[in-house]
């Protein structure tokens, strides 16, 4: 398998991920939000590209039936239902709600994938259940959508992840930076936390106040589901049984 990566979402450009699949990675938080709300029973996520874009998409769904979800600078948006904690989107929270997300960086990364032949959602949470799914690919681009288009390690990580599991089954082919991010995660000893050490955004989010949300986020393999952009929605496409493993 060949697998390119691209280090932030302002460095998707059309010739990279053109009737390509991708994998959006979003690791703190959004990605991890989706995956939760939708094993929680979420209907579906529309990703917005900004908050007006999120209004004015949220105004065509019946308010019983829609959630406004989202952040800027970490913090939730004046009016929104819900933030960007994955701690939040609760079963009794979101059960057959469309919520419509707005971030920072991952709903700005799913908005420039239009070329894209398929997209999933992945993260630490569902690494097991993505990873088997995407094994049969012959070419795979992992997309970090980093912080405010900068790189971002948390989501580098993940994508290392996502490599070194995928490896386990088959031979990979990595474009240079897809090596060179695999040789910059070479200690598999090292937790996760303990690599992104002196992460930017990690610990960025830890003095807002999110320490819990970046614990929940860095487990690995709590749900079985594989979320998929069809139509301009997420959504699981072949619902399974979701597996939690640890509850908050």
């Amino acid at each position: 398998m060949i697998i390119d990566i691209i280090p932030y979402a302002s460095a998707i450009r059309p010739d990279l991920i053109k009737e390509r699949t991708v994998v959006v990675i979003d690791v703190l938080r959004a990605s991890s939000v989706m995956i939760t709300a939708l094993a929680h029973g979420a209907k579906a996520f529309v990703p917005a590209a900004s908050v007006k874009a999120a209004l004015q998409i949220a105004s065509g769904i019946p308010s019983g039936e829609c959630l406004l979800g989202g952040e800027r600078d970490t913090k939730i948006i004046e009016g929104f239902n819900l933030g960007n904690s994955p701690l939040d989107y609760t079963e009794e929270a979101v059960k057959d709600k469309t919520v419509v997300l707005a971030t920072s960086n991952g709903t700005k990364a799913l908005n420039a994938l239009h070329d894209a032949k398929r997209i999933f959602i992945g993260a630490f949470l569902n690494m097991k259940a993505l990873t088997e799914k995407l094994a049969d690919l012959d070419e795979l681009v992992l997309v970090c959508s980093g912080t405010n288009n900068n790189f971002s390690m948390d989501d580098a990580l993940c994508a290392s992840t996502i490599i070194d599991r995928i490896s386990e089954k088959k031979e990979v082919k990595l474009s240079d930076l897809a090596l060179t991010i695999q040789m910059a995660f070479h200690d598999k000893n090292l937790k996760h936390r303990e690599q992104l050490h002196d992460c930017y955004h990690m610990n960025l989010l830890i003095r807002n106040g999110f320490e819990k949300d970046v614990d929940y986020c860095l487990q690995e393999d709590l749900f079985n589901i594989v979320p998929e952009m069809q139509e301009g929605k997420i959504v699981v496409p072949d619902p399974v049984k979701a597996h939690q493993k640890t509850k908050y």
